[in-house]
Parts: C-alpha cells; structure tokens; sequence
C-alpha cells in the first residue's frame, strides 16, 4: 500500500472522529430496524410482487447478525425485507442517507419504489459483500416529505446471513462520516495488519535459510504468510481483483478465508512442537499432514457455496485434532524439568492471542446485534511482537557471548579446564558410590525377588477334575502381578490373578501385602458362601485401608469353582475388579469367548483406588470337560513388536482355539512361543502372568500335592533340599521350560 493511500486513510478517521465529537452529536438519528418485515420469495421476484404481497410479510423480531438465516435456516433463500419511516421535520428537504452495517449476502434495495443501488452479486455470478458496510443514498425527490416512507430490499441469502438491527437513516453528510468510521474497522483497519505479517515472513524465513536447524523458524514464517492471506477478505472489497469479480467468489473464499486456517492450524502445531524441542512418532506426523492435506483437498474439491459450508464443521473438527497434538506435548512439557521454562515463556507469549480470542467471546456473547473487529487478529500482534523480541534477546544474548569469548577466550579456557577437572574427580568419587551402592541395591533386590517368588504357589498342579499351570514372568527383578490358588486337599475351591498398578519395588510389595489379604477374604467368602463380587468389595475396602497414601492399585480375577451334585459339573463364578476379560474355551461350541460378565451390573473402577466409585463384573458358567479357562494380565496383549502393533487378545484367542487338546502347560508353552517370536526385537517391558484352567475327567485325577506345602494362600515353606531345587530352577524363578522343549 503506498504512502499516499495510508496517509487518506489516517486523514479519513481523523475527519471521522471530528465529525463525531463536534456537528455528529447534534444531528438526529433515525433507526429503522424496529420495523423490519420479511417475505420469503424467489430468484425472479421483482419489487412490484412484494408490493402486491405486503400482507404475507412477517415481523423479523430477531436482531441478532443472522437474523434472516435464524428465521429461513440454512441454504440459499431469496428474500424481500421492507422498513418503513416517516421524516421527522429536521430531516425534511434534506439528502438522506441509510447505513446498513450488514445485509445479507448480496442485496438490491429500494426507496418508495425506486431502485437506489446494490451491493453483491446474486447468482449464478454470486459474490458477497463479504465485511464491508453498505451505504445508500436517498436524493430528495425520492422521499416522501409528509408521509411514510418505504424501503424495499431484495435479499440474497446464503449460509449465514441477515439484516442490521443498527440501521440508521441520517442526513447525508452525517451518514456518509458515519459510514467511513464503520468501514473503516470492519475492513481497511486489517491493511495495516498485512504489512506488519510481511515483514515477519520475511524476517524469520532470512533467519530459517541461515538457520536451518531451526525448523521453527519456518513454521512461523509460514503461519505469518498464510495470516497476510486470511486478512485478504476482510478489506478484498477495496481491491479491484475482487470488486471487478476477475476471481470467483467460491474459489476467492476457499482460498483466502477456510485453506489459510487449516494450514494455520498445521504449522502452528508444528511451530509449537519444534519450539518446545519436542517430535512426535512418524506415524503421528503422518497423521498431522494427512489431515492438513485432507482439509485442503476437501475444501477446493466442493463445486458450490452450499457444499462447503456443509462440510466445513467436519473440516473444523480436524483442526481440533490438529491442535490437540500439540496442546497435549505443551502440557506435559509445563511438568518436565528440562522443557518448564520453554513451556512456560511459550505460553506467556501466546496469552496475548487467548485474551484476545476470549474478548472477542465476550462481545458477541454481550451484543450479537453488530459486528466486532476481529481481536484475536491484533492479539496475533502483540504476540508477534513477543517473539520478535524473544528473538532478538537471544541473537542479542549470542553476540554479547562471543564477545566475552573472544575477549577472554585463554581465560576462559583454562578456567573451564580446571572445572572439569574438579568435576571429572568429584564424578569418579561418586561414581565409586554409586557402583557400591547399586550392587547392594542389587542384592536386595534379588533377595526380595526369590521371597516374592516363594510366596506364590507352584506353577504347575492338578486337582481333581483340573489341570492347572502357570506362566509368570517378570519384567524387573521383582513383580506386581501376583497369583494363588484355594484349595480343600485335591479340591479347587478357587483362583486368583492380580495385577499392582506401577513396576518395581513398591509394587511388589503391594502385591505381597495383598495376597493375604485376598486369600483370607476368599476363604471366609467361600465358607459364607458369599458372591465374589461382594468379595472384591471388601478386598478393596481392607486394602485401601491397609496400603494408606501408596498410589498403587490393583486389577484382579477371583474365581469360586462348585461341585454341581447332581450332573457332576462345575459352576465357576468369576469376579472381575477392572481386569483384562478372561476367556473360555467351550469344547461343546468349539469357540472362544470375552467373559464380561453377565448379572446385569456396570463395570467401572478398580481395587485400591480410594474416592473413586467402583462396581465389580461378576460371570457365572460351567466348565465342562475339555472346557479352558484362561486368565492372563495385560503385559501379555499389550505387549508389542517393532512396529509398534499389539500381540492382542485375538491372537491369544486363535492360539488356544488351535492347541485346546494339549495340556494347560502345553497350551501355555504355545501362546508364549508365539509371543516371543512377535516381540523379538523389542524388550518386553510389563509383568505377564497366564493362568490356564483345564476341566478333566476328575475320575483321571492322579494326585501330586506335596504333603511338605501348604497352599492355601500362605506363604510356602521348602526344605533345604527343595530350596536346593527351586534355584537349580533359575535362582528361585518360577517360570515354565524353554518353548522349546
């Protein structure tokens, strides 16, 4: 814009402001919007059918900005809406003029039957007035002196959009300094903005080429762009590109209002990313640029005005997926150490832009009768002039430092040499420490882990009627997957699976405290005969008190298994506290299926969660022969491969559908063999457990119960000769033979 132009343009609001603080607040006003009627009509109506149908006019009682879109809804409509007025004597003989901050989408308007002007296009060469705020002039002969008056004005309505409640009839001299005051912050204000959009551009793309490790750099120069690009519609009525409709209007507000924002919103995700010094995973970036590209695509892809409004909320709500993938690392790096102050000074500088996106808020939600200047568009500026700064701090910053390094740089040499040695010395000290420190750790810690692991129960056992075996594997020394069994001498009265929230130390010491715990619960339970899920209640309730402020919670199986008498089956309720769903194969059905529960009940919450509302799943069914029960923790289908894809419990399904003729320890070698090799190459990094129970032929049953171990939920005491074995196991280990065998 030249220097000519922005001088009229300062000239023009000082004339404006003059006007109004001096002659404007004598003169009459005369507002019209108290009188609107409306009459729906079609694209040929001329103004001599809305004369011959004033009966079927109705009041428009709405003065909101869309009124007309409120009362039609959404699409296009053609409408006529009439004002009438009645001169008051200080405006008799005078020139009039009307100012009408917002009409439609396009409009043709009439005085007392006579056309006055337009504003718009109607289609098919459809082209809104978009911002700009439309003035008519009414000469003196058109007016009724002692009458009333009447306006008439085709309407174009399409999307949002409707007629100003704010309408004013002034005399002509007043209404055309009020007109130049309105246009002048609805749409030539945003000029000034461009220049100062540029210059950021600029500014930051020079430093980007020079600068390339500063991808940062880059994002803001294109957000910077594409801004300039968006402020193109709010005074394109002043350009002759858009006045003289060489662009269409479709193609002009795909590309200057809906593509700008969705590529704002992509690097301005990226700028927040690359400024924290933080990335995301490639299939994350993937997603962000196929998103941007599917907004984009979409968007230029609609043939008409109505089509794109229809599909732009859905295009918004991808931008709101954009946003959270940056919003979310900004949070997290507000809690990390190294990233605070980076967060933090981040956020500072855009507070400008949210205060004055909230203000915008405010003063639609205050006053929808008129349109605001956009604030969140000059808050951009204060923001930009933060980073500008923070920009020139840091080259200021850098300068300063080369200087002194340059000055003092053999000082300075040898004054980092002799802290390095004084460190490099500290560091051996503490370094021989920590290496005495961490070999007692690790003693403890193999101590805690072979208590822990005879404090469960063998892996391996059959039962009358069952065959049973275990897998549990921990992912660090020691474990917080725990399980039990309950026993009456060769009956299985019950099992249990629990998995402790966390890993190490203080979880294994949950699941330590707890096995007792729901060991004493089951057996008063069973004795009872109270539901297992009443069961879990009470275990949560023992253990929240038990474990005080700990954090660690538990999820967890609870099985009763009972004799049925009369048909020699067994029933099996299952209770399920916030656990992955166990699964059943059923040798009948041939299938495998989800055990989710079936008494009716919701299913929320888990144990040792304390304030939070909790309802146990509870499932009851019968294990007939040849029928398997599988319980497992999520380590298992959680775990994943080096393209980061789940094992997942379709896999385990498939797996025991295949091998439900072997033994459970067979079945249990076949899921972990094909485990292992999905997982190879990436570290297992959760405790698995897997609990397989097989209904035999209890009339088979062979008993191999150890006279010297009591397995009832206590602890197990060995024999010197069976600790002898149990590390001749692997250091007190409890875990199956290699698959392969």
């Amino acid at each position: 814009m030249s220097k000519c132009t922005v001088n009229t343009l300062i000239l023009s609001l000082l004339a404006a402001v003059l006007f109004f603080s001096c002659e404007n607040k004598r003169a009459h006003r005369l507002y019209i919007g108290d009188t609107y009627h409306y009459w729906e009509a079609t694209a040929n109506s001329k103004v001599g059918d809305a004369l011959r149908n004033a009966d079927l006019f109705k009041k428009l009682d709405d003065a909101s900005i869309s009124n007309l879109s409120n009362v039609l809804g959404k699409g296009s409509h053609y409408v006529w809406v009439r004002a009438e007025f009645e001169l008051p004597p200080q405006f008799k003989g005078q020139q009039l003029g009307l100012v009408m901050p917002q009409l439609g989408f396009a409009a043709q308007l009439y005085c007392n039957n006579m056309y006055i002007s337009k504003y718009g296009e109607f289609p098919p060469h459809e082209k809104s007035t978009l911002h700009e705020v439309q003035f008519y002039s009414f000469p003196v002969n058109v007016l009724n002196q002692y009458g009333k008056n009447t306006i008439l004005a085709k309407v174009y309505i399409q999307g949002r959009g409707g007629v100003s409640s704010r309408a004013v009839i002034m005399p002509y001299r007043y209404a055309y300094s009020l007109y130049e005051v309105l246009n002048f912050y609805h749409t030539r204000v945003y000029i000034f903005l461009v220049g100062i959009q540029f210059f950021a551009f600029i500014l930051y793309l020079t430093f980007y080429l020079k600068l390339p490790r500063f991808k940062e750099y880059f994002d803001f120069a294109l957000i910077n762009v594409f801004t300039l690009v968006f402020l193109v519609q709010f005074f394109a009525t002043e350009l002759p590109v858009y006045r003289n409709g060489w662009i269409p209007y479709l193609l002009f507000i795909k590309c200057t209002l809906w593509v700008p924002i969705y590529v704002i919103g992509y690097f301005t995700s990226s700028f927040t990313l690359h400024y924290l010094r933080t990335s995301l995973s490639r299939p994350m970036e993937i997603a962000r640029i196929a998103i941007v590209a599917v907004q984009v695509a979409v968007t230029l892809a609609m043939p008409s005005y109505s089509a794109l409004t229809a599909v732009v909320p859905f295009m918004l709500a991808l931008s709101v997926v954009q946003a959270l993938t940056s919003v979310v690392p900004l949070i997290r790096s507000l809690s990390y150490s190294h990233s605070h102050k980076r967060a933090i000074e981040f956020s500072m500088l855009f507070l400008p832009q949210i205060i004055a996106a909230v203000i915008d808020l405010l003063l639609r939600l205050h006053d929808n009768t008129q349109v605001y200047p956009i604030c969140a568009l000059f808050g951009w500026q204060l923001s930009l002039l933060g980073f500008l700064l923070i920009l020139i701090s840091r080259f200021s910053q850098i300068y300063k430092d080369n200087e002194r390094l340059t000055d003092h740089l053999q000082e300075e040499v040898d004054h980092r040499t002799q802290d390095l040695y004084k460190v490099n010395r500290e560091l051996a000290q503490v370094n021989g420490h920590l290496e005495d420190e961490k070999f007692r750790a690790d003693m403890d810690l193999q101590m805690a882990s072979l208590v822990q692991q005879r404090f469960l129960p063998q892996p391996n056992r059959q039962f009358c009627g069952w065959d049973i075996s275990v897998y549990y594997s921990p992912s660090a020394i020691v474990s917080g997957d725990l399980y039990d069994y309950y026993t009456e001498k060769d009956m299985l009265n019950g099992l249990a699976l629990f998995d402790v929230s966390g890993h190490g130390i203080s979880a294994s010491l949950v699941a330590m405290l707890s096995k007792n715990i729901i060991s004493r619960a089951f057996q008063r339970g069973f004795i009872t005969d109270e539901p297992v899920d009443s069961i879990l209640n009470r275990i949560n309730n023992i253990i929240l008190n038990e474990k005080g402020d700990i954090d660690n919670y538990l999820t967890g199986i609870l099985c009763r298994f009972v004799t049925d008498e009369k048909t020699g089956t067994y029933r099996v309720e299952l209770g399920n506290a916030g656990h992955p769903y166990p699964l059943k194969f059923s040798a009948q059905d041939n299938e495998v299926f989800e055990l989710r529960g079936n008494s009716g009940k919701k299913y929320y919450g888990a144990i040792g969660m304390d304030g939070i509302d909790i309802s146990f799943a509870k499932s009851d069914f019968v294990m007939a022969e040849g029928d398997v029960l599988i319980c497992y923790t999520d380590g298992l289908t959680e775990a994943m491969n080096t393209k980061s894809e789940q094992f997942g419990a379709e896999r385990v399904k498939q797996l025991i559908k295949e091998n439900n003729t072997l033994s459970a320890n067979d079945l249990i070698k076949s899921i972990i063999k094909q485990h292992t090799a999905f997982t190879k190459g990436r570290p297992v990094d959760d405790d698995i457990t897997i609990v397989v129970a097989k209904r035999t032929n209890a009339k088979d049953f062979v008993s191999t119960a150890d006279d010297e171990i009591q397995d009832e939920g206590e602890v197990i005491e060995l024999t010197p000769i069976e600790e002898e074995t149990v590390n001749d196991m692997g250091g007190g280990i409890i875990d199956l033979l290699p698959v392969d065998e």
